[in-house]
């Protein structure tokens, strides 16, 4: 049946307060669209407004409550991140630094400061629970890049990671049940008998590793094969270990073909970083090194995400061992970032800005010849 959400009064199931839940579509009129729910059940989100960072906060049911521009310069970024403080404020990061703002959206400060490059290219923020902030990126001087701030944006420590090869990054970043780190990226590699290709976005592993608070190295591990498998995203799982998300290519040293072959992937390892599982899914759009993949958990232990597909736009997935098979294709242009939401349903933000709040079964009313649901 065709589906797209925007009535923002219920969808067809009940949240755990048996309350009908919300499911709403939104268009920001920006593009690369990072969104997290807040403690009152509505929604931070980021993006950029004349080349510099910009927030907007919304309540549950999508509508504005407030909206800032920053002082942090970011056009230029593949991507971004926002999160919740422990305080009730709010924290930006993306290539050109990171910006904490108050609960009002008032800015408090910045930091845009680097080691290598014209610019610090994070793409990913977390806060740990001892209050820290930790961001992730790269490359620089071709290694990834992992950095702790104190709670006003102090560097505290910046760490490089990676081999030889050109093009290592970090892509996302995760605090463990045991209170350590463990962070996703791409990890570049040679092509036959070259110790790096010269090709080096088409040739490169997933790679997941796991560091201590100061960013002492514990377990670093890579997946794939000769051609290109590429992670973007992670998650801690709910029965253990942790969810990766991204991109895998076969293309037998014809890169040109990654757009006819490419696949999205996903592994599932354990706490000691040793893969337990792994499927592939056909039909994704290939960009060329972009990060447009993101994965949570569903509420019964599945995992849910997104991504671009090929021929039918975004694409929304739904899949597990307790979990009925759910593919969403809807407006808009890429996944962006997926996150489960109180309700157990899911809030996404895409490529092209559109923001998508979803039950549990990844639903959203009003009917449309823009969306499938499958």
């Amino acid at each position: 049946m065709n589906i797209i959400g925007c009535n923002k009064t219920g969808g067809n199931d009940s949240n755990y307060n048996n309350e009908p839940t919300i499911t709403f579509i939104e268009d920001l009129d920006r593009s690369k669209i990072a969104v997290k729910q807040t403690d009152d059940g509505g929604y931070i989100v980021g993006g950029q407004e004349s080349g510099n960072a910009w927030m907007t906060k919304l309540d549950k049911y999508g509508s504005q409550e407030w909206e800032n521009t920053y002082s942090l310069e970011d056009h230029l970024g593949y991507t971004r991140a926002v999160i919740q403080t422990n305080d009730g404020g709010y924290l930006y990061g993306g290539w050109g630094g990171i910006v904490k703002a108050d609960s009002n959206g008032m800015e408090e400060w910045k930091n845009n400061s680097r080691e290598y490059g014209a610019f610090p290219y994070y793409e990913d923020v977390i806060q740990h629970s001892n209050g820290s902030y930790y961001a992730v990126g790269g490359p620089g001087q071709g290694q990834a890049q992992f950095v702790k701030f104190d709670s006003n944006g102090n560097v505290l420590t910046r760490k490089w990671f990676g081999g030889n090869c050109e093009d290592d990054i970090f892509r996302s970043i995760v605090e463990s049940p045991d209170n350590m780190l463990v962070i996703a990226g791409e990890k570049s590699h040679g092509n036959q008998s070259y110790k790096c290709a010269f090709n080096f976005m088409y040739y490169k592993d997933f790679w997941v590793v796991k560091v201590k608070k100061g960013g002492a190295l514990i377990w670093e591990k890579t997946f794939g094969g000769p051609y290109l498998e590429q992670a973007d995203d992670i998650v801690n799982l709910q029965d253990g270990g942790f969810g990766v998300i991204g991109a895998k290519c076969s293309h037998n040293y014809d890169i040109s073909s990654c757009r006819s072959v490419a696949k999205v992937l996903y592994m599932k390892i354990d706490s000691d970083g040793n893969l337990m599982e792994e499927k592939s899914w056909s039909g994704l759009e290939f960009f060329e090194r972009l990060p447009y993949f993101s994965i949570a958990n569903t509420s019964i232990g599945g995992i849910s995400w997104t991504a671009e597909h090929k021929r039918k736009g975004t694409w929304i997935h739904k899949w597990g061992p307790n979990e009925d098979t759910v593919n969403v294709y809807t407006i808009g242009s890429g996944g962006f970032d997926i996150n489960r939401t109180e309700d157990g349903g899911f809030i996404i933000g895409t490529m092209s800005g559109n923001l998508i709040k979803t039950d549990s079964e990844l639903f959203f009313n009003e009917i449309s010849n823009n969306g499938i649901q499958e």
